[in-house]
C-alpha cells in the first residue's frame, strides 16, 4: 500500500514551525546575554540567524521540488555524490539522530510536566520520558492525517501562548523601552557576533527542513514542499525577534546573563502571577510539536533508505489500513527508550554534531552539482537569488562546523567514525543488491516460459 498524501501547505507548515520552535528560545537568552551584552545586537542576531536559516530553506526548496518524495538529505545526496552519501547520512540518522533527539525531547518535556504540578511530580523521570516516547508512534501508527492534526494542535496551542507572553507583555506596560539604548558596555565586535552566540542561534533555528522527509504524503508536493519550508521559516524568524524584544522590554541585558529560565523570569515579571504559567505551557506544547515531527520524519528516512534496498526490507512496510511505516515506527520508539533507560543519548548526539552540519553543507554543494549535472531536470521551483543564497548557507554553516571541530576535536572524530562504522553494511546491501539484480533476468525468463507453455497447453503445466 503507497503512502497516502493527506497533508496540505498548512500542515507541512505547521511541521515546520513545530519542529523548529521548542524549548531553546525559552533558555538560550541567558548564554546570548552574555556573548552579546549590546541590546541591539542581541536582538540582531536572531534576524541575522533567521536569514541565514532561510538561505537554507531557499537552497533545500530547490531540491525539494526536484524529489518531491520522503527521504530528504538522503535523496539530494545519494542523487549528487551516489548512494553511498545518502546512506552514511541515513545510517547514522536511523541509529542516533533521530532517536537520540527523540530522546533528548522526551526527558525535558518530562522535566517541564514535573515542574509543572503535582500529576507528574512523584513519576519516575526515565518511565515517564518512556511512556512519552511509547505515545507519539502510537498517534503516528494511526495515519499521517491523525499525526499531521496532532501537530497542528501542539504547535497552535504553543504559538498562541507565545504570542499571548509577547502582545500582554508590552501591553501590560511593565516593562522599560530604555532597556533597548545602548552603552560603553556594549560596544560593537564582530569575533562576538560570529562566535559562540551565532552558533546557538543557528542550531535554535535548527529542524526547518523537516518537511522535505515526507514528500509522499503532502498533496502537490512540488509546490506546497518549498512553500512550507519557506512560510515556516519567515514565521519563525517573525516569532523569534518578537520574544526576544520583549525579553529586553522586561529585564534589562545586563541582567539576563547565566539566567537559564527567561521565559518564566519574564512570564512572572509583566504577567499577573497565574497568566505566568502560560509560558511552561507553551514549551511543553512546543516540546511536543519537535517530538511529534521527529517521530513523523524519522521513520520517512528509514522507510526511503529500506525501500531503496539498502535497510530491511520490513523497514519499508506500509501498514494496510493505516498507510504509515509502523516497523520503523516501533524501531525508532524502541531505539529512543534504550537511549533513555541507559541515559547514552546526550553523548552520541553531541558526537554526530559535526556530521550533521556536514551533510547539510553536502546538501548545499548536491544543489551546485545536480544544477551543472542536470540542467534540464524539472525544478517547479528554482532558489531565489542563485548562486548567491546557496553559497551564503554553505559558507555559514562550513565556519559553523569549523568551530565545532576546533572546540571538541575528539568528539567529531568519534561521530566521523560512528559515520564511516555503516560502510560495510552498505558495501553488504550493495552486493546482495547486485545479486539479486543478476538473478532477476533469469526469473523473468522462466516466469515467461511458463507462461508460454500454459498458454500452448490449455493452461495446465505439470511441475515434474
Amino acid at each position: 500500500m503507497p503512502f497516502q498524501r493527506r497533508l496540505n501547505l498548512f500542515d507541512a507548515t505547521m511541521l515546520v514551525v513545530g519542529n523548529v520552535v521548542g524549548a531553546g528560545i525559552f533558555t538560550t537568552a541567558g548564554f546570548l546575554a552574555g556573548e552579546l551584552p549590546d541590546p541591539w545586537l542581541f536582538t540582531g542576531i536572531w534576524i541575522i540567524g533567521g536569514l541565514l536559516t532561510l538561505c537554507g530553506a531557499l537552497t533545500y526548496a530547490e531540491m525539494t521540488s526536484m524529489f518531491p518524495r520522503s527521504g530528504g538529505d538522503y535523496l539530494y545526496l545519494k542523487a549528487a555524490y551516489g548512494p553511498w552519501a545518502g546512506f552514511l547520512l541515513a545510517w547514522i540518522g536511523f541509529w542516533i539522530i533521530n532517536p537520540g533527539s527523540i530522546a533528548v525531547l522526551a526527558m525535558g518535556l518530562t522535566k517541564y510536566l514535573a515542574g509543572s504540578g503535582d500529576i507528574f511530580g512523584g513519576m519516575d523521570e526515565k518511565w515517564t520520558a518512556v511512556a512519552i516516547v511509547a505515545l507519539f508512534p502510537l498517534v503516528n501508527f494511526r495515519g499521517v492525517r491523525l499525526a499531521g492534526t496532532s501537530q497542528n494542535f501542539w504547535t497552535l496551542g504553543s504559538l498562541a501562548l507565545i504570542l499571548f507572553l509577547v502582545i500582554g507583555g508590552v501591553a501590560s506596560g511593565k516593562g522599560n523601552w530604555e532597556h533597548f539604548s545602548r552603552d560603553a558596555t556594549g560596544a560593537f565586535s564582530l569575533s562576538k557576533l560570529l562566535g559562540p552566540a551565532m552558533i546557538a542561534v543557528i542550531f535554535s533555528y535548527s529542524g526547518w527542513f523537516v518537511t522535505a522527509y515526507i514528500g509522499d504524503e503532502v498533496k502537490r508536493p512540488e509546490r506546497n514542499l518549498p512553500l512550507s519550508l519557506t512560510f515556516g521559516t519567515l514565521i519563525v524568524i517573525v516569532l523569534y525577534v518578537a520574544v526576544n524584544v520583549v525579553y529586553l522590554y522586561a529585564v534589562p541585558v545586563q541582567n539576563l546573563p547565566g539566567v537559564i529560565n527567561v521565559g518564566q523570569v519574564v512570564g512572572a515579571r509583566l504577567m499577573p502571577h497565574g497568566l505566568a504559567q502560560a509560558v511552561t505551557l507553551a514549551i511543553i506544547l512546543a516540546i511536543a510539536a519537535s517530538i511529534n515531527a521527529t517521530v513523523l520524519a524519522g521513520a520517512r528516512l528509514s522507510y526511503a533508505v529500506a525501500k531503496d534496498g539498502f535497510f530491511w526490507s520490513a523497514l519499508e512496510k506500509i501498514h494496510g489500513r493505516y498507510g504509515t511505516p509502523h516497523i520503523a515506527l516501533l524501531i525508532q520508539a524502541a531505539l529512543a527508550c534504550f537511549y533513555i533507560v541507559f541515559d547514552t543519548f546526550d553523548g552520541l548526539l553531541s558526537a554526530v554534531v559535526f556530521i550533521m552540519l556536514l551533510s547539510s553543507i553536502g546538501v548545499g554543494l548536491a544543489h551546485f552539482i545536480l544544477r551543472r549535472r542536470m540542467p534540464f531536470a524539472e525544478r517547479p521551483y528554482r532558489t531565489w537569488c542563485y548562486p548567491f543564497v546557496p553559497l551564503l548557507f554553505i559558507v555559514t554553516y562550513s565556519y559553523i562546523a569549523v568551530q565545532i571541530l576546533l572546540t571538541n576535536p575528539l568528539r567529531s572524530a568519534l561521530g566521523v567514525a560512528i559515520t564511516i562504522s555503516g560502510l560495510p553494511f552498505f558495501i553488504y546491501a550493495l552486493r546482495r543488491k547486485d545479486r539479486q539484480a543478476a538473478v532477476a533476468p533469469i526469473d523473468s525468463s522462466s516466469s515467461q516460459m511458463v507462461r508460454l507453455l500454459k498458454k500452448r497447453s490449455g493452461g495446465v503445466v505439470s511441475k515434474s
